[in-house]
């Protein structure tokens, strides 16, 4: 994969959110080769908050790119408030073989739902932008 794909915006490289999500999705797409095709097919801004710490990043997917952000970036089509250790937790959801959507029979994914549900985990614009959602998810898991 090329160096250029993930790039950091200004002051993003201190932001230690910011590090562990680049290197989490580039290792994603250089172990799942299948995964350049989602992270190809990803457009938007995704912000992530993790509430614990007070640290938040925007991932803006454009042009078969990625730039982490420092901070919320623009309007984010998609944001996920949620203490880190959720936040990473979410990376660990197990999918479905062959279509990617969370399987609701896996131990991560079902703690993650339920998260979700007593709201502990906070997403905003997941029904108005679903494909965004789904890609993420995929691109994210590390399974």
């Amino acid at each position: 994969m090329s160096e250029r794909v993930i790039e950091f915006g200004p002051g993003a490289e201190d932001n230690s959110l910011a590090r562990t999500l680049s290197d989490l999705l580039r290792g994603n797409i250089e172990d799942h080769p299948q995964k350049r095709r989602v992270f190809d097919r990803l457009r938007g801004r995704i912000a992530l908050i993790a509430t614990d710490t007070r640290v938040a990043v925007t991932l803006h997917f454009a042009n078969a790119g990625l730039t982490v952000h420092t901070g919320i970036v623009g309007i984010p089509d998609l944001s996920i408030r949620a203490d880190s250790d959720w936040i990473t937790r979410m990376s660990r959801m197990e999918l479905l073989p062959r279509i990617g959507l969370p399987d609701p029979r896996g131990e991560n994914t079902r703690a993650v739902f339920g998260a979700s549900s007593k709201g502990a985990i906070k997403m905003h614009g997941a029904l108005t932008n679903l494909p965004v959602v789904l890609r993420f998810t995929r691109l994210m898991s590390v399974t």
